[in-house]
């Protein structure tokens, strides 16, 4: 693809989403006020790219924003009636989905659903550190006195 193709597809995108460009800063030269043809270029690249970066950045904080939206909704819908199917559905989902201790812990502390601190997963043992330091000193050889 061009390099003008890719700007134009950016520009435009970017337009359509934000309402405008980005504010043009008064410190940019304009493109046709470079002489040399391979900085032109390169400076060229640059702007392309950083639209493109800014193009990227708006999806990921639209899809978040969605995300977020969407959890708000369910979960107010599901605790305006603590009797509704969806909450138990939503209990089931978090449950299966969610794994990592943390996660689940933010859950329960945040959002006061009743979820258990880990999935079903045995916490490991310690090992017994008093007997681990016994023999690791009755393994080493004792200093010699002199005499």
């Amino acid at each position: 693809m061009q390099l003008a193709d890719r700007e134009h597809r950016a520009a435009t995108a970017l337009a359509a989403r934000t309402g405008g460009l980005p504010r043009a800063r008064g410190h940019v030269t304009p493109l046709h006020k470079i002489p040399d043809e391979a900085h032109r270029l390169e400076v060229w690249r640059a702007r392309v790219e950083r639209l493109e970066a800014l193009l990227d950045q708006d999806g990921r904080k639209r899809e978040t924003r969605a995300k977020i939206v969407l959890g708000a909704t369910l979960l107010a819908e599901a605790q305006a009636d603590p009797d509704d199917p969806l909450l138990a559905r939503m209990m089931e989902i978090l449950d299966r989905r969610i794994s990592r201790p943390r996660d689940r812990h933010a859950i329960t502390e945040t959002l006061g659903l009743p979820l258990t601190p880990s999935k079903g997963e045995p916490v490991p043992a310690l090992p017994d550190f008093d007997a681990l330091a016994k023999a690791v000193l009755d393994a080493a050889p004792s200093p010699r006195r002199r005499g």
